[in-house]
């Protein structure tokens, strides 16, 4: 699809309307605008490193443009220089995020699912009536749980009797791992469990909570995440300021957007 965009100027270099069109379909966005903008951005600042790098002397202007990933990675590696964090600094990371350095719980667990889509209230309240009817039955009779699975749950697992195995962090929905946290061995949820498919009874046979990982395993991990920190802050830096001395027009820099060469 071709994009009418008017075009651009970059210290007297023109990006047309067909560079533009181009360079959308490597911009996926929510609508064609914005894809659109992010494009305009991304041909932008690539021309501004360009024209860096043939002020530097890197290349000349007709070589950049052949081979411009190349150029711009031999700038990049000149202009922007970052120290590596060290060690005290990597502990002080992992001490003040701790809770992201740990293994995923597992769980072991069956539920009984009572299908309703959530723009459908009448479906909803219908789900809920039923799940609550099944968890009074469970509260006095918990042996059923397999025999009200394989006859009312719509999930796969009601062949099994509502068993779905291990389960370990992201494995379900938001609302199904929450109350897992909440749960102790062997207990069956208090009430129904509202998700974005339904409501759900639960039943909680196992547990093992994650168990935190050591700063001299994720040491390495988290020196390479504070390096990628800084050099991205001093890319976008650096950028801001090849975007503020330059005369651009057809187009209006917002550097705070998203950016293939900003992110």
């Amino acid at each position: 699809m071709k994009v009418l965009a008017p075009g651009i100027v970059v210290n007297g270099v023109r990006i047309s309307p067909d560079e533009i069109s181009a360079e959308v379909q490597y911009h996926p966005a929510e609508t064609l605008q914005n894809a659109k903008k992010e494009a305009m951005k991304a041909l932008v600042l690539r021309e501004l490193l360009l024209q860096r790098a043939a002020e530097l002397g890197l290349c000349m202007r007709d070589e950049a443009v052949k081979k411009p990933d190349e150029i711009i990675d031999l700038l990049l590696k000149q202009e922007i220089q970052v120290p590596e964090p060290d060690r005290e600094t990597c502990l002080r990371y992992y001490e003040s995020n701790r809770k992201k350095f740990c293994t995923s719980p597992l769980y072991e667990a069956s539920h009984i699912l009572y299908l309703a889509p959530p723009e459908d209230e009448e479906a909803r309240a219908a789900a809920l009536a039923k799940a609550q009817n099944a968890l009074a039955r469970l509260v006095v009779q918990p042996g059923l749980f397999q025999a009200i699975a394989k006859e009312e749950s719509s999930c796969l697992s009601a062949a099994q009797g509502g068993h779905l195995g291990q389960i370990s962090r992201g494995q379900t929905m938001p609302a199904f791992e929450a109350a897992l946290r909440e749960m102790a061995e062997g207990e069956l949820s208090k009430e129904p469990v509202a998700s974005e498919v339904g409501y759900h009874l639960i039943r909680l046979h196992k547990k093992a909570d994650g168990a935190q990982l050591p700063f001299t395993v994720v040491e390495e991990w988290v020196m390479d995440h504070l390096s990628t920190q800084s050099w991205e802050k001093a890319l976008r830096q650096y950028l801001q300021i090849l975007a503020g001395r330059a005369k651009i027009s057809g187009f209006r820099f917002d550097m705070a957007a998203s950016s293939p060469l900003v992110q």
